[in-house]
């Protein structure tokens, strides 16, 4: 199995994960019956999900302001409301054992494409920017706050007849939009 990043297919991600001042590295193996994994070194300290949830992107980030990130993994399975396979955004915690859930969501709203973080502020929550397939065929850009409980849409929604590869880069939010780079200031989406 390849993990679908963007356009790209991987086997493995990784991204650094930071807890009690402990440095880990966080793992999307494709190979692994267990493909969510947290190491400390050459130390595998706790393994998640099933291979058979599909999971085809990771990235961390401290979604409720606390100073402890979280990770966020995409996958592709059936939830409790949406019984088929579909995509859709898991919010995680590892607590320095092991990885439990904090948040499982059926759906954003509309099919997932991409998802992807703002920059980390100390003691701020991140936002959550998603690629989404809107009814009309056109793909929007929203932004999310976390709740307590889940997401909530803020902001104004952007949208294109085609649109991938999210990416930040400082102050900008970085996008392919209809055939052409796309450079937002991601705070004026808020």
């Amino acid at each position: 199995m390849l993990l679908l990043v963007g356009l790209y297919a991987v086997s493995m991600i990784r991204a650094v994960l930071v807890h009690g001042g402990v440095v880990y590295s966080v793992r999307l193996d494709a190979s692994a019956v267990h493909p969510l994994q947290v190491w400390r070194g050459d130390r595998k300290l706790a393994e998640y999900l099933l291979k058979a949830h599909h999971p085809w992107s990771l990235q961390v980030a401290d979604v409720d302001g606390d100073d402890v990130d979280e990770i966020a993994v995409g996958l592709i399975k059936p939830t409790h409301n949406l019984h088929f396979p579909h995509t859709t955004l898991f919010i995680l915690r590892f607590d320095g054992k092991d990885i439990v859930r904090k948040w499982a969501g059926s759906s954003m709203g509309r099919p997932l494409i991409e998802f992807g973080f703002s920059p980390k502020v100390k003691g701020k929550p991140q936002t959550l920017f998603t690629l989404e397939k809107r009814l009309d065929g056109r793909v929007a850009l929203s932004a999310h706050r976390w709740t307590g409980f889940g997401f909530e849409k803020i902001g104004a929604e952007k949208s294109w007849r085609n649109a991938s590869a999210l990416s930040f880069a400082g102050d900008r939010l970085i996008l392919r939009a209809d055939d052409r780079q796309v450079r937002l200031l991601w705070k004026e989406l808020l």
